[in-house]
C-alpha cells in the first residue's frame, strides 16, 4: 500500500511538473509574441528611410540609372530627361532589338556595335519587360526607377491609344457597359508586345497565369519594392521628378521637361464614373494592388522628404520648365498618333545647344558613345 502511494505521488508530481513546464512555455511564448508586436508597432511608427526621399545636400552626381518605361504612364518625358543626361555626359545607353522586347535581355538581343567592352551600360531608359537578367548589364550602383499610374485611367488610355476598339469590336463605352468583358483585349503581337489587362504588372515581369494567386501577387509586389529605388507616380509627376533629381544627386535643371506624347486638353472623350473606375480596377486587380502599395509608399516618401520643402522644389521646377519651353521650343505642332488622336509635338529652336538642355526629341534615344 505504501509503495502504491509513493508511485502515485511520483506520477502526480511528474504530471504537475509537466503542467508547470507547459504553462511556463505558453506564458513565455505569449510574452515573446507581445514583445515582437510591440517592437513591430514601434518600428512601424518610425519613419522609414527611403534613399530617394531624404533631401541631399551633397554635390555627388550619380550617372548610372535604369529606367523601366511602363506603357501609358507618362514615361516618355522621364525617358527624355534621362537620355538627355546620358548624351550630355557621353554615357553608354543600352539599346536592344525591339523584336526581343518581351524576351529576357541577352548578348544576342543587344546591338553589337554599341556593346561596351565590359558589357556594362550606364543608362537604360526604354520600354521593356523587366527581368533580373538585366542586372548583368548594369553597374552595381545603378539606380532602379520606374513609374506607375492609376490603373483605371491607364487602361482607358491604353484602350484608346492601341485601338483596342478594333480588336475587341467595341467602343470603350460599349466595353464598359458590356456584362461580359473580353478575356484579353489584345494579346502578344508577333511575340513582340502584350497590350491588355494588368499592363504595368506585365511590364514589370508578372506572369498573368498567376493573376488569381494572391501569394504570387504579393511576392511580385515585394520583389519590385526590393529591387527598385524609386517608383514614380504619374499623378504626382512634378513631385516624382524632384525625387528623381534627389535620388541621382542632380540639380533640378537636369529634370526639366516638356510633356511628350500627351493628348490635347479636352481630348478625353471617355470620362470615367466612380463605377467605371471600380470596374476597371477590378479587371486590372494586379495593377490595382501594385499601384495602391506604391502610391501609399510615395505618400510616405513625400512626408519623409518634407512636404513644405517638396512644394518649394516643385515650384522651382515649374519655373524651370516654363523657361525651358521658352528657351527651346520654336513651335508646337499638332499631329495624329496611331490611335488617330491629336497630340502636341515640339520643334526645337536649336537641338545642338551648348549644354544639350534642349534635347527633348526621344529619337535621340538610339545614340551611344560606342555607336548609333
Amino acid at each position: 500500500m505504501c509503495l502504491f502511494v509513493k508511485k502515485a505521488r511520483r506520477r502526480l508530481s511528474c504530471l504537475l511538473n509537466k503542467r508547470v513546464i507547459i504553462l511556463s512555455s505558453i506564458c513565455i511564448s505569449i510574452l515573446i509574441l507581445l514583445g515582437i508586436l510591440l517592437m513591430g508597432e514601434s518600428l512601424l511608427s518610425k519613419p522609414i528611410a527611403y534613399k530617394c526621399c531624404t533631401p541631399t545636400n551633397n554635390n555627388h552626381t550619380r550617372t548610372n540609372v535604369y529606367f523601366l518605361k511602363t506603357h501609358k504612364t507618362g514615361g516618355t518625358s522621364v525617358q527624355s530627361v534621362i537620355i538627355r543626361f546620358a548624351i550630355m555626359n557621353s554615357l553608354d545607353i543600352m539599346i536592344f532589338n525591339f523584336k526581343s522586347y518581351y524576351l529576357p535581355i541577352s548578348n544576342s538581343s543587344l546591338y553589337p556595335p554599341i556593346i561596351p567592352p565590359n558589357y556594362k551600360f550606364h543608362v537604360f531608359a526604354s520600354h521593356a519587360r523587366y527581368d533580373s537578367n538585366m542586372k548583368l548589364f548594369q553597374y552595381p550602383d545603378t539606380s532602379m526607377v520606374t513609374i506607375l499610374r492609376h490603373p483605371a485611367t491607364l487602361f482607358r488610355s491604353l484602350y484608346t491609344f492601341f485601338r483596342m476598339d478594333i480588336s475587341s469590336g467595341m467602343t470603350f463605352q460599349e466595353f464598359l457597359n458590356a456584362p461580359v468583358k473580353p478575356a484579353v483585349v489584345t494579346g502578344f503581337d508577333n511575340d513582340i508586345a502584350y497590350k491588355g489587362y494588368n499592363q504595368m504588372s506585365v511590364d514589370l515581369g508578372f506572369d498573368l497565369e498567376n493573376s488569381k494567386n494572391q501569394t504570387a501577387i504579393t511576392e511580385f509586389i515585394m520583389k519590385i519594392d526590393r529591387e527598385f529605388d524609386l517608383v514614380m507616380i504619374m499623378e504626382y509627376m512634378d513631385e516624382s521628378c524632384v525625387l528623381l533629381a534627389n535620388l541621382m544627386g542632380w540639380p533640378l535643371e537636369y529634370v526639366a521637361s516638356l510633356k511628350l506624347n500627351g493628348r490635347l486638353p479636352g481630348a478625353d472623350t471617355y470620362p470615367l464614373t466612380k463605377q467605371d473606375e471600380l470596374t476597371l480596377m477590378d479587371l486590372n486587380h494586379v495593377d490595382t494592388q501594385l499601384y495602391n502599395y506604391f502610391h501609399e509608399k510615395f505618400l510616405r516618401c513625400k512626408r519623409q522628404y518634407g512636404e513644405d520643402n517638396l512644394n518649394r522644389q516643385v515650384e522651382k521646377l515649374q519655373i524651370i520648365n516654363e523657361n525651358f519651353q521658352e528657351r527651346c521650343v520654336a513651335e508646337e505642332v499638332i499631329r495624329l498618333n496611331k490611335g488617330s488622336l491629336e497630340r502636341i509635338e515640339y520643334v526645337a529652336k536649336n537641338k545642338s545647344d551648348k549644354y544639350g538642355m534642349c534635347l527633348f526629341d526621344t529619337g535621340v534615344s538610339c545614340i551611344s558613345k560606342n555607336g548609333s
